[in-house]
């Protein structure tokens, strides 16, 4: 074994816990069968009752406009309470209708048409009409705001109200895979007349939307309660959600075994693994991008040395991602430096910088020889049993190329909001683009000043090679920009992948009507229990 594996060794044997080891009998987390649960059926009235309780990766940081893109991220919760206009569905692979009764563009992809079903009121009574939606776009274009969604409405140069439940989106370019944006929390639309009677910052605890459910209680980054909303336009509503902030995947997987929880969100391939060996069913995806070290490139005032691309690429190459996969979960993940995983339908044989320690050695050394610098970085981690492990590995690995890595462990939440408010040197985190369309989180990891560029690149050809990505069309022209675009990120380095991620909703079987959508959110509007 080489001094380095040694060193990798060592450090991780200080933090192994359950979370991880060798010697399994197990097949990969993405291999064998998966039981996917059953979403065809819907509640009805005489199902009414009973609680579901999720537990969340992290909870979701406050109902405000345009925070809640992603499952793993509290996702659900948002959707939960102001749905969404299109559903992105991926079994079919297609994006469906959901508070939009249709979606058209024209021949160029650069003018959407989109139809509101009638008869849809918020919870409070009031009519959605196609005003409301145009006054959720001007929010999420606002960056007081602070929607995640920006980057995405930002693509819309005019929003037409041609009638009460009618809007014409123009785009200023062609954009083919428009319809994603409102399957996130762009889609979730704001009524207009109660945001503005009560203004934002109550807004943020006590939102009101068109969704399956209403406000119960709100314990911000704790608990939320929701209970079903009695004018719901898709029919009877069945449960009372409860979601729980849960402290990682291997606490989450026990709890779910243990009947305390019967919706679960896990992430990793070890907990994965353990979940689908025990017959557990749930909703299973893979997530390009999914485990990364981001590093900050001059956001937020940061004048470290990750403003230099040196350093950044230094990182890249000291990492042994197959040596990672083999400590973090006994090898049943999926290393990579590739930007996509090898299954999406745009992977056409893309790959990242390779490890090579002599080289990111060589860089960090000429880094020292220049100035002040003596090696010291911060490592921002949670404080989640894997993530703590995965911390002291990489520290390990960095450690071994010359720099002097610190580590900072803080509550999950604490880390995304940091990493959302770029006060970090250097995190672990994850891109989570959908296959549905990659094109839209790439673009918006790298276009300055956009609130998911947590990484804070300032680069116009990275810039330029992300806008042709989503200007794309057909599946040909769409890998030569992925393609260009992971070019490009591999000469400017913001953040290095080191595996795809794994992500298992888990469902009880009692738990019924659960469907998915884009970016692992859960929609809620159809589920009910056969639990008392």
């Amino acid at each position: 074994m080489n001094k380095l594996a040694l060193a990798v060794l060592a450090a991780a044997t200080l933090t192994l816990t359950a979370c991880g080891g060798d010697g399994r009998d197990a097949v990969s987390a993405s291999g064998g069968d998966v039981r996917t649960p059953d979403e065809t059926s819907r509640c009805t009235e005489d199902m009414a009752g009973g609680t579901i309780t999720m537990g969340e990766y992290v909870m979701l940081p406050s109902f405000s406009p345009g925070q809640g893109h992603y499952g793993l991220r509290g996702g659900a919760q948002s959707a939960a309470i102001y749905d969404r206009l299109m559903r992105w569905n991926p079994e079919t692979a297609e994006f469906e209708p959901k508070l939009a009764e249709s979606l058209e563009p024209n021949e160029d992809n650069t003018v959407w048409t989109l139809k509101l079903r009638d008869g849809v009121t918020f919870s409070n009574g009031d009519p959605l009409t196609a005003d409301d939606v145009k006054f959720t776009v001007d929010l999420h274009k606002d960056p007081a705001t602070g929607s995640t969604a920006k980057t995405d409405v930002d693509e819309i140069e005019t929003v037409r109200v041609l009638d009460p439940l009618t809007v014409e989106f123009v785009l200023g370019e062609p954009w083919a895979g428009f319809p994603f944006a409102l399957t996130r929390s762009a889609g979730e639309v704001i009524p207009e007349e109660a945001y503005t009677e009560v203004g934002a910052e109550e807004w943020a605890e006590n939102p009101i939307g068109a969704g399956a459910f209403v406000m119960a209680s709100n314990t911000p980054g704790q608990e939320v309660v929701l209970e079903p909303n009695p004018t719901y336009y898709g029919g009877p509503v069945c449960p009372t959600l409860r979601f729980i902030s849960i402290p990682g995947s291997q606490a989450t997987l026990e709890s779910f075994q243990n009947g305390e929880i019967q919706v679960g969100y896990l992430r990793g391939a070890q907990f994965i693994n353990d979940a689908t060996q025990a017959d557990e069913q749930g909703f299973l995806s893979e997530i390009s991008s999914g485990r990364a070290i981001v590093m900050n490139n001059g956001a937020a005032g940061y004048d470290g040395v990750f403003t230099d691309e040196r350093a950044r690429k230094a990182v890249a190459h000291a990492l042994d991602r197959d040596l990672i996969n083999d400590r973090l979960t006994g090898g049943l993940g999926q290393p990579t430096s590739a930007l996509l995983a090898e299954s999406s339908r745009f992977y056409d044989g893309q790959q990242g910088p390779e490890y090579d320690a002599e080289l990111a050695s060589e860089l960090v050394e000429e880094l020292k020889a220049e100035g002040d610098w003596n090696g010291d970085v911060t490592l921002l981690t949670n404080t989640s049993p894997e993530n703590i492990e995965t911390g002291v590995i990489i520290k390990a690995m960095l450690d071994a190329v010359g720099f002097n890595v610190t580590l900072e462990n803080v509550p999950q939440s604490q880390q995304a909001a940091r990493l959302f408010g770029h006060d970090y040197e250097m995190t672990i985190g994850g891109l989570n683009p959908s296959d549905a369309d990659p094109s839209a989180s790439f673009t918006a990891y790298v276009t300055p000043g956009g609130p998911t560029n947590n990484s804070g690149v300032d680069n116009a050809e990275l810039t330029e090679a992300g806008r042709n990505l989503k200007t794309a069309t057909g599946l040909d022209e769409q890998i030569a920009a992925l393609n260009r675009f992971q070019e490009i990120h591999n000469q400017v380095m913001p953040f290095t992948i080191f595996a795809n991620a794994e992500e298992f909703v888990a469902v009880d079987e009692a738990v019924k009507g659960i469907s998915p959508t884009s970016s692992g959110v859960m929609l809620f509007d159809g589920a009910y229990t056969t639990q008392p």
